[in-house]
C-alpha cells in the first residue's frame, strides 16, 4: 500500500533558487529562517513596558526583517545559481521553468520564496525530471523538513482561499 501523502496543489508564479546537489543524504546548504518562533515582544506582555513602545519595537523589527530579507535573497542567489520560476506547488513537489539546462534524475536543492514581505522561504531537496508541458521541469520533494512542508502547505491554502474570494467577487 502506498504510504505517500498526497497534497493539494495550486498554480502560482513564485521565484526560487536551486543548485545541483551531490546526494539526498548530505546536509542541506540552506539552513532556513527561524519559522514558527514567537515574537520577542510577546515576552513584554507581562512587563511594565508601555503599549506604544511595544508597537514601536515591533514595527522597527518588521522593517529590519525586510532589509535582512533583501540581503538574504542576494546571498541565496550566490549559493543557489539556478533561477527557477515555480508554476505549480504542493506539499509533494513543484513544476517549474528555468533557463539553466538540467538533466532528468538530477538531485536538486531549492529555496522557494513564498512571500517577500515579510520574507518567508522554504527549502527542500528532491529529484527533477522533465515535465509533461514543454520547457517545464517537475521536482518531487524527497528530503523536506517539517517546518518547510508546513510553510508550503500554508502557502497553498492561502493561495486557494484567495482564488475562492476572487471568484466570488467576479
Amino acid at each position: 500500500m502506498d504510504q505517500t501523502a498526497h497534497y493539494s496543489s495550486v498554480k502560482t508564479r513564485i521565484r526560487g533558487y536551486g543548485r545541483i546537489a551531490n546526494s539526498l543524504s548530505n546536509p542541506p546548504l540552506f539552513r532556513g529562517i527561524g519559522n514558527g518562533q514567537k515574537h520577542p515582544a510577546e515576552d513584554l506582555d507581562d512587563s511594565k513596558v508601555p503599549e506604544w513602545l511595544k508597537v514601536y519595537l515591533i514595527e522597527i523589527d518588521r522593517k529590519l526583517d525586510q532589509l535582512l530579507g533583501i540581503q538574504s535573497i542576494k546571498d541565496i542567489s550566490q549559493d543557489f545559481p539556478i533561477d527557477i520560476e515555480v508554476l505549480e506547488i504542493s506539499g509533494n513537489g513543484i513544476m517549474f521553468k528555468t533557463a539553466t539546462p538540467l538533466k532528468s534524475k538530477s538531485i536538486m536543492e531549492v529555496v522557494l520564496v513564498l512571500d517577500q514581505v515579510p520574507l518567508r522561504m522554504a527549502s527542500t531537496k528532491g529529484t527533477v525530471k522533465a515535465g509533461k508541458i514543454s520547457d517545464t521541469w517537475v521536482m518531487e520533494f524527497i528530503n523536506i523538513k517539517e517546518h518547510d512542508l508546513e510553510a508550503i502547505i500554508k502557502f497553498v491554502f492561502s493561495e486557494q482561499r484567495e482564488r475562492i474570494r476572487t471568484d466570488k467577487i467576479s
